[in-house]
């Protein structure tokens, strides 16, 4: 993915380390998914801070017991060859919009929004935003801008409507969303909660599909140096004399 613009650091750390094992679906803790999906989002061409917040709403959704390494996929190949000023947020007030004919990713404008939560542009009840992909993604961003604000925050678009919470609950039509093609929606900061009880233990490891996890490992393998003499010979202590 040639969009999330910057060049991969020399001494990124994450160009090493042994890829996830592939070929079969795995039971992975939250720590695993964020660490495999932020190597993807490195991989796929986000910039450092990007890939961070990517991974760390992958985790968030499968903490929740959704898929968020496979939303996270199916995001970083539908940006392929986008460029950022198509993908990245226009602000403005009462909106984050998408430049004419673009479509945000849901990982830039949820970094946007929650930059922007405490300056005057989000000083209001309601929010526009989009056209957005895989909106699923956002959740994470709006469960951290309710927790800032102390204030649920409501997603409402043609299919459906879901709430996040200040205390990391989302409710309502959170299956709509995960499915949702990309869409236009509004914010609305102060709404409700309805309450909802976990449906599981949200610390359990999540199974994660094989072929999720062969395409995020083969993103995540862009940034992995290949094995040399050189760096063969560099391996250890240098001038370990115990």
């Amino acid at each position: 993915m040639t969009v999330l613009h910057d060049d991969i650091e020399a001494m990124d750390p994450t160009r090493s380390g042994s890829p996830m094992p592939t070929g079969k679906s795995a039971s992975l803790s939250l720590n695993e998914i964020e660490q495999l999906c932020f190597k993807a989002a490195r991989g796929a061409g986000m910039s450092w801070g990007q890939a961070e917040e990517a991974g760390f709403a992958a985790a968030w959704l499968a903490r929740q017991r959704l898929d968020g390494p496979g939303a996270l996929l199916a995001q970083l190949q539908s940006a392929q060859d986008r460029s950022w000023r198509d993908i990245c947020p226009v602000v403005d007030a009462g909106a984050f919009r998408a430049p004419e004919g673009g479509l945000l990713c849901p990982i830039a404008l949820g970094s946007a929004l929650c930059d922007y939560v405490a300056l005057p542009v989000m000083q209001c009840d309601s929010l526009q935003i989009g056209p957005v992909t895989k909106p699923i993604l956002l959740l994470p961003f709006l469960s951290d801008m309710a927790r800032a604000r102390q204030q649920p925050v409501r997603i409402e678009w043609p299919g459906g409507a879901v709430v996040a919470s200040p205390d990391g609950r989302a409710a309502g039509d959170v299956g709509a969303l995960a499915t949702a093609l990309p869409v236009e929606a509004e914010l609305l900061i102060g709404s409700e909660f309805a309450t909802r009880q976990p449906d599981s233990d949200p610390m359990a490891p999540m199974v994660v599909a094989a072929e999720t996890i062969g395409a995020l490992n083969t993103l995540a393998m862009r940034i992995t140096v290949p094995a040399s003499d050189v760096s063969r010979a560099g391996a250890g202590a240098a001038g370990d004399n115990d």
